[in-house]
């Protein structure tokens, strides 16, 4: 569901992703919508944590500020997982921001996920954020890209870190 307006829909949009039984808001975007000014996204979102998972690579070619932000974004929060575009971080690290993040969501949090385009990376999070809350890998990919359409993973490494990960993940959320 698209929550930024036509501010950010030039870019690539603002979008609410379902995630269910979670008192929080799971949005994703991509660079050109958080990096140019993150302090008003997160101010039109509500939205009390950032996480980037580009590589300072990628922010430093495009938003050197923004990098600066991300070391001291006060009053926000910021997590940070710098993943290459289109592959994967390892499975521990992936497993324990999704964990951390499904947990913030649980008690009420907004929180923007974000990578380049705000599909691929972002959306194996999204991805494994639902089966977190219960879903299976079918249903959190139609509902991932209803409110955000072309999320999703977008290489076979994504998807299988996908099938590796979402049943550990639901296991270690669930009761």
């Amino acid at each position: 569901m698209d929550i930024g307006g036509e501010r950010y829909r030039e870019r690539g949009g603002v979008h609410a992703v379902p995630v269910a039984d979670v008192e929080g808001t799971l949005i994703l975007c991509g660079l050109e919508v958080i990096g140019p000014d993150p302090v008003a996204l997160m101010s039109v979102v509500e939205a009390q944590v950032a996480v980037c998972l580009q590589t300072d690579d990628e922010l430093v070619r495009r938003y050197p500020d923004y990098l600066h932000w991300l070391a001291e974004p006060a009053p926000h929060e910021t997590i940070r997982l710098p993943t290459m575009d289109h592959l994967v971080a390892d499975d521990a690290s992936v497993t324990e921001l999704v964990l951390d993040l499904h947990g913030r969501l649980r008690r009420a949090q907004r929180v923007v996920v974000h990578c380049g385009a705000g599909w691929g990376r972002a959306g194996v999070v999204a991805v494994l954020l639902m089966c977190a809350s219960g879903a299976d890998i079918g249903a959190a990919l139609r509902d991932l890209r209803t409110a955000r359409p072309a999320a999703g993973p977008q290489s076979s490494d994504q998807d299988l870190q996908i099938e590796r990960l979402a049943g550990p993940i639901r296991a270690a959320t669930s009761g």
